[in-house]
């Protein structure tokens, strides 16, 4: 199998990252578009910089994490209701959509992967969160496992001076 080189350009490559990730609820950080895109860091840099400073697409949330500006509204209310007749009425927003229960069961087929992506989106989240607690604690003990060895070490020490004081005191004696 041929593989075409890309005739895609490093900024549309890079948008096409931001897209994606963003699409899929994910941080935007200049360290994983370099993953994604194979491009180094001063291109992704560069590009990521006009898209903050002169197109306004993106904005800085904190050093090399970025998020999109989007221009458009929040999503319309979608609202399902079970008709006495055996039918769903779908409405979003003023659209309003009358459908029979294989016709439902059909649109839940075709969605049900969004929901278990979205699903594996606050899997990730929660996971993350989770292990970002776990490192918190070991980072805490780790701090008083020093701290206790420090003050055994310090122990330790006036021991030995103190035991080598009276060796010295018994010596001369």
């Amino acid at each position: 199998m041929n593989k075409e080189p890309s005739t895609k350009t490093s900024r549309q490559l890079i948008w096409d990252a931001i897209v994606e990730m963003d699409s899929l609820q994910q941080a935007i950080s200049r360290q994983r578009l370099v993953e994604v895109t194979g491009l180094p860091f001063h291109i992704v840099d560069d590009h990521v910089s006009r898209m903050i400073e002169v197109d306004g697409t993106l904005r800085r949330v904190v050093d090399g994490v970025f998020e999109m500006v989007k221009g458009y509204t929040a999503p319309r209310p979608v609202l399902f209701t079970d008709l006495d007749d055996g039918m769903t009425l779908i409405e979003v927003g003023e659209q309003q959509l009358r459908v029979w229960p294989r016709e439902l069961r059909i649109i839940g087929l075709r969605t049900s992967g969004n929901a278990q992506q979205f699903s594996f989106l606050q899997l990730q989240h929660d996971m993350g969160l989770m292990g970002q607690d776990l490192h918190m604690q070991h980072a805490a003990e780790r701090r008083e496992a020093a701290a206790r060895l420090k003050q055994l070490e310090d122990a330790n020490a006036e021991l030995h001076k103190l035991l080598t004081e009276r060796s010295a005191q018994g010596a001369l004696i």
